[in-house]
C-alpha cells in the first residue's frame, strides 16, 4: 500500500442536463485510487456545505478549507467540441496547513481553479523532497472570462518540475505553445488526445498509445482516470508501456459512462486483469 496525498477541489457539475453532480478532478483521482485497491489516501480539499455527496471523496484523512458554496462547472458538447463554464468559490488551500505523519510517497497536484497555486506546490515540493509529484495543473491554465473558461499559459515560466505532468491537445491546441517547451517541465510528459489516444515523452523517448475504439456518451472526468492510472502504475512498475495502455483502456471504455459511474469497477477490473 502507497501513502498517497491529493491536492484539489471538487466541483458540482451540470454535463449536458444529463448529469447533475460531484466532479473535479481531486474526485476522479481517489475514486480511481480507490478501485486500484489503495486506502491509503489523504485528500486536501476545499468545498462548501452545498456539497451534499461527501462520501464520494470523503475518508478519515480529509482535510477541508470549507469555502461558501462549491466550484460549479457547467459542459455543453456540441459534435466534437465542449464549452465549459464555472463559478469559483475563491477558496485558497495553504501548504503549510499540511502537516501529514508520514511523508507521502505520490502526490497528485490536483487544482480545479487555482485554488493551490504554484507557489503552494513549490512550497509543498521542498517540504517533502523526496515524494513523487503528479502534475494535472489545469487550474493553473483556467482563466474564467464572463463564466466561460479560456485556457492560458501565460504562467508557464513559474510553472514548478513534476516527475509527470499532463496536458491534453485541447488545453494546448489553441494557445501557441509547443510541447517541446512543455517538454522542458517534467521527467514525463503526457499529452492526452481524447479519441486520438495518448502521446508520451519520456528522456529522448516519445510514445504514441493508440486509441481504444469504444461507443462513447460521456468524456468527462475521463482524462483525470486516464493521470491518475498511468502515474500510480507507472509509479508502481516503472513500465512507460504498460502505464500508457491499462490507462488508456480504463480511461476509453469510462467514457461509456457519465458522471462518478465512470469509474466503473467492472471496467478497472477487466483491464487490471490483463496485466
Amino acid at each position: 500500500m502507497i501513502d498517497i496525498l491529493v491536492i484539489g477541489s471538487p466541483t458540482i457539475d451540470s454535463i449536458d442536463s444529463k448529469y447533475f453532480g460531484p466532479g473535479g478532478p481531486v474526485t476522479y483521482i481517489s475514486k480511481s485510487l480507490s478501485q486500484l485497491g489503495q486506502k491509503n489516501i489523504n485528500i486536501v480539499t476545499s468545498f462548501g456545505k452545498d456539497f451534499l455527496y461527501e462520501s464520494f471523496i470523503q475518508n478519515d484523512n480529509l482535510m477541508n478549507f470549507e469555502s461558501s458554496f462549491t466550484n460549479k462547472f457547467d459542459f455543453v458538447f456540441n459534435s466534437e467540441n465542449r464549452k465549459m463554464e464555472a463559478i469559483s468559490n475563491n477558496q485558497k488551500i495553504y501548504s503549510e496547513e499540511i502537516d501529514l505523519k508520514n511523508p507521502p510517497q505520490l502526490i497528485y497536484i490536483a487544482p480545479v481553479l487555482d485554488e493551490f497555486s504554484i507557489a503552494e506546490t513549490k512550497k509543498l515540493m521542498n517540504k517533502y523532497k523526496t515524494s513523487f509529484f503528479v502534475g494535472m495543473p489545469q487550474g493553473w491554465i483556467r482563466k474564467i472570462i464572463d463564466k466561460e473558461i479560456i485556457f492560458n499559459f501565460s504562467d508557464i515560466e513559474k510553472f514548478p518540475y513534476f516527475d509527470i505532468r499532463f496536458f491534453s491537445d485541447e488545453e494546448i491546441s489553441n494557445c501557441n505553445i509547443s510541447v517541446k517547451k512543455l517538454r522542458k517541465l517534467s521527467k514525463v510528459l503526457v499529452i492526452t488526445k481524447g479519441k486520438k489516444g495518448a502521446t508520451i515523452y519520456m528522456n529522448e523517448k516519445t510514445l504514441d498509445i493508440q486509441p481504444v475504439k469504444v461507443k462513447s456518451v460521456n468524456t468527462v472526468g475521463a482524462g483525470d482516470i486516464f493521470s491518475t492510472v498511468f502515474s500510480f502504475e507507472l509509479y508502481s512498475s516503472g513500465n512507460l508501456f504498460l502505464s500508457g495502455e491499462l490507462a488508456n483502456e480504463i480511461a476509453a471504455k469510462s467514457t461509456q459512462y457519465i458522471g462518478l459511474e465512470s469509474i466503473n469497477s467492472n471496467v478497472f477490473n477487466k483491464a487490471l486483469r490483463k496485466k
